[in-house]
């Protein structure tokens, strides 16, 4: 969820209880949205970690005399793979938190993305 919240983050921090408390889920919405949120972010975790182990890898490319391309942009290509399979993860993580809400959520929850992704990237104007 940071991904679209970029770097400024909702108010209280922590985009899952942001959007858990803006969509006012009921007992039964908190338990299947806190069981989703978990799974998607030790998904995320795992990703996330082998993003940096090849990043490592790339990097580790510098220390060499001479420059093997084939391994850098294999290196680089499969890096450009995990961070897709992030965004995929993300969007279907969307569609299932979607589907344990009701219409007025829904409505609700398509705002929220869709204001954060406008946000994204912009500067706060003081």
């Amino acid at each position: 969820m940071f991904k679209i919240f970029g770097d400024k983050h909702p108010p209280d921090r922590n985009p899952g209880q942001f959007i858990a408390k803006e969509l006012n889920f009921d007992e039964a919405q908190m338990n299947d949205f806190r069981n989703m949120n978990r799974a998607h972010h030790e998904a995320m975790r795992e990703i996330s970690r082998e993003i940096k182990e090849l990043k490592d890898a790339l990097f580790n490319e510098l220390s060499e005399t001479g420059v093997n391309e084939t391994e850098v942009n294999d290196i680089a290509r499969r890096i450009g793979e995990k961070e897709r399979q992030k965004d995929l993860k993300t969007f279907y993580h969307f569609k299932e938190v979607q589907k344990i809400c009701n219409d007025e959520q829904r409505l609700r929850f398509n705002s929220i993305i869709q204001d954060a992704l406008h946000r994204h990237g912009k500067k706060k104007r003081k």
